[in-house]
């Protein structure tokens, strides 16, 4: 074969490639193949709690939950901590199985933030979850389980000694997580042992029904509830709240994780 003839027909392989991409790129969107990204599914982790979304009394008002979550059955543990920021911060040691305390709001947030980091690299949690500090509104509804008491178990703080570890009980020290008797929704030591971090700024309730409420933008103190191992059971109650700096750690606060949609920021 010739030069000519090969250059000759160059040409003529080279439009013929041309037309068999048209052909390809002109048939029905319904005859081509697409790949659709598989869709995360939520897999919480063990010994998470699903809470059904409601409404509780706060004094006068309604504080309503138009979203279900997860809260943990217990306390986060000594061992729990350490296992995913490699420290431990506990004043009370020898029994890794002990809530973690000492733990400022940052530590709490950054244990909770490395959980959702941890979970949606592992396929668990899809984008717009997370793992989170619950909400005051979140804490206070899962404390009381469905009750209308001063506690989940009632107003008799004779019995409390069947529920929580408080000064009364607890021979001035935290104890493993667990050994008390659960509230009505299955959840550990909601009234004692360590009290708990929650999400919001503090400030005083506002006087009107709320949806969702998130607490303020901002303001000098973070909430703890639940009340501790070091509290008379009279302040353990479901509606108790103290404050405290975001930076300070002390020997009866510890915190519960929670796991839900990302929440709004508050806006006031």
């Amino acid at each position: 074969m010739n030069t000519r003839t090969q250059t000759l027909r160059r040409p003529s392989l080279l439009a013929g490639a041309f037309i068999l991409l048209a052909l390809l790129l002109a048939q029905p969107a319904c005859n081509r193949k697409s790949v659709t990204p598989a869709k995360l599914e939520l897999v919480p982790m063990t010994n998470m709690v699903a809470i059904k979304a409601g409404t509780f009394m706060r004094i006068k008002f309604p504080v309503t939950l138009t979203r279900d979550f997860w809260i943990g059955k217990y306390e986060v543990t000594q061992a729990e901590f350490a296992a995913v920021l490699g420290r431990n911060p506990s004043h009370f040691l020898g029994d890794s199985n002990r809530p973690v305390e000492k733990v400022t709001f940052l530590d709490a947030s950054a244990y909770c933030s490395a959980l959702t980091q941890r979970e949606r690299a592992a396929g668990h949690l899809p984008a717009d979850y997370e793992y989170r500090l619950p909400t005051e509104a979140e804490w206070e509804y899962a404390c009381r389980a469905g009750s209308t008491n001063r506690f989940s178990f009632g107003d008799d703080t004779s019995v409390a000694d069947q529920f929580a570890w408080t000064a009364e009980n607890s021979e001035a020290t935290t104890h493993p997580i667990g050994l008390k008797r659960p509230n009505a929704w299955g959840l550990y030591d909601m009234h004692g042992n360590v009290c708990e971090w929650c999400s919001d700024w503090f400030e005083p309730y506002p006087a009107a029904p709320l949806t969702d409420p998130v607490g303020p933008a901002s303001s000098k103190y973070k909430l703890f509830k639940g009340g501790g191992w070091n509290q008379d059971s009279k302040y353990a109650s479901s509606s108790s709240r103290f404050m405290m700096q975001i930076s300070t750690g002390i020997h009866f606060v510890g915190f519960r994780v929670a796991l839900g949609p990302v929440p709004p920021r508050p806006t006031q």
